[in-house]
């Protein structure tokens, strides 16, 4: 089972970023059932929330303020501004399916940013979902093996509301492949 302890999650922020590829990079990304989870524009967390047996859960890793690296805050269109980072394990049946690191620049006065910041081990996607002004960006996705532990496929979007923004960044983890009987690196 994955465990990550503190040290851990703070090296994932110093390695080396995740190679980010528009929608495009889909045409060699999986197809089928993998396509279906890496494009679902709906709750993530509800669809794995549905694909368990007996029990999904939340494991908050990490979530403190830092400052980006040039290169996020060149991608994300934001200034050198402080951020919470926010990193998840996503459980489904006491297994790890998901990794998942959120953004979101500190507004303080933005109702989002509060409602983030003591969410604990409840699913930031479940908040974001039940927000009937909440808007969400194109997605971007990555190749399998960018993080400092075994992962498969990653996807990213922005999510919007009023005047703050999240991004959220999700990579899905073998013990999901092995799970759903899905190939580990299919091809198109």
């Amino acid at each position: 089972m994955l465990h990550l302890s503190t040290l851990q999650c703070q090296a994932l922020e110093k390695a080396m970023p995740v190679r980010w590829q528009p929608n495009l990079a889909l045409v060699h990304a999986p197809a089928g059932a993998w396509r279906s989870w890496l494009q679902e524009r709906g709750s993530l967390t509800q669809r794995l929330q549905q694909q368990a047996r007996s029990s999904f859960h939340v494991e908050l890793l990490q979530q403190r303020v830092v400052h980006l690296r040039t290169q996020e805050l060149a991608q994300l269109g934001w200034s050198r501004q402080p951020v919470l980072v926010r990193q998840v394990l996503l459980h489904v049946d006491q297994q790890p399916w998901v990794y998942a690191r959120s953004l979101l620049p500190l507004v303080t006065s933005a109702p989002l940013y509060r409602r983030v910041r003591h969410l604990g081990n409840q699913a930031l996607g479940q908040l974001l979902f039940s927000s009937a002004d909440l808007q969400r960006g194109t997605f971007s996705y990555c190749a399998p093996h960018q993080l400092a532990f075994p992962s498969l496929w990653g996807r990213q979007s922005v999510f919007y509301q009023q005047q703050a923004c999240v991004l959220v960044a999700e990579h899905f983890l073998p013990p999901m492949a092995r799970a759903l009987n899905l190939a580990s690196h299919p091809l198109v």
